[in-house]
């Protein structure tokens, strides 16, 4: 721990006790990494803690959290989870293993404090707002031609179609052609819409499936905030706030797996969904639909 905090620029005294404790203060942030299991591999997690700024509104901040948990829990096996006191709580279940794989710890805390500090300018921008000030005009940015090309290389890989076809199969649902298996796609299962995602680490693939609440109130955003927490740590899973609604959201692993584990993972996930809130009403459809 102690290489991964000098890596991260943490003062040698700070980063010595950091390695002795594994706690690290921050100004406006606190970490904590843990052993959360031992078997059958271990599985250390951080939890970050971010106070809510002062002044500005729970259900300001809550519904903040909610929607930036949309792109948070999407990168890494992380989500941002609610404490009682109002605090954000940011929870990281690590790939690394902190002993032996410094630069893999340094990179991923290093994310997370990334996912602070865009927290705290997001917080920042509202408060803003909510002072009356005027917003900046401003105009979106220039996709140079690189990252175009690397957008079109990133939706033209292909080392997640046979595993769908595998899982299409094994759920009974009728497979289209390979070459129209895209990088993006619904699957319809037991009359749950799962939206899924394959990412360009050609490892993950990123689901979500609505859930039928708006989450439109400050009562209601708290209570999925606070079981963030549970979710991540026990499931890989979060509640967010998509711009089309709210969601249950989770990347699975396909290391070492097959179709037909990922299709009887998806049913267990449907499972989750539903197990705290009612099957949503139907939405409009917003990719291609894999289904019967």
């Amino acid at each position: 721990m102690l290489e991964a905090a000098e890596r991260l620029g943490i003062p040698p005294a700070q980063a010595r006790a950091f390695s002795r404790s594994a706690q690290l203060s921050l100004p406006g942030l606190t970490l904590q990494l843990s052993l959360w299991q031992t078997s059958p591999v271990q599985q250390w997690v951080v939890l970050a803690l971010l106070p809510r700024p002062n002044g500005l509104p729970i259900e300001v901040w809550s519904e903040l959290l909610l929607r930036s948990n949309c792109a948070i829990s999407a990168m890494s096996s992380s989500s941002v989870s609610l404490n009682d006191s109002g605090d954000a709580v940011l929870v990281l279940r690590l790939i690394s293993q902190p002993q032996h794989q410094r630069e893999m710890l340094a990179d991923e805390l290093s994310h997370l404090l990334s996912v602070a500090e865009s927290l705290v300018a997001g917080a920042t921008a509202l408060q803003g707002n909510q002072s009356g000030a005027p917003r900046p005009v401003t105009t979106a940015p220039r996709q140079d031609e690189r990252a175009g090309q690397q957008a079109q290389a990133a939706m033209n890989r292909e080392w997640h179609r046979p595993l769908l076809i595998a899982a299409l199969r094994h759920l009974d649902i009728a497979a289209p052609p390979f070459e129209q298996i895209l990088t993006v796609g619904v699957i319809q299962a037991n009359g749950r819409a799962y939206e899924v995602i394959a990412d360009s680490d050609c490892q993950h693939l990123l689901v979500s499936t609505p859930l039928s609440t708006s989450l439109n109130t400050a009562t209601l955003r708290e209570r999925a905030l606070l079981a963030n927490l549970h979710l991540m740590m026990l499931t890989q899973a979060a509640v967010v706030l998509a711009p089309h609604g709210s969601a249950l959201q989770a990347r699975w692993n396909s290391t070492g797996l097959d179709g037909q584990a990922f299709a009887e993972w998806l049913l267990d996930f449907g499972q989750l969904a539903e197990s705290f809130m009612q099957i949503s009403a139907t939405r409009p459809a917003r990719n291609i639909t894999w289904t019967r």
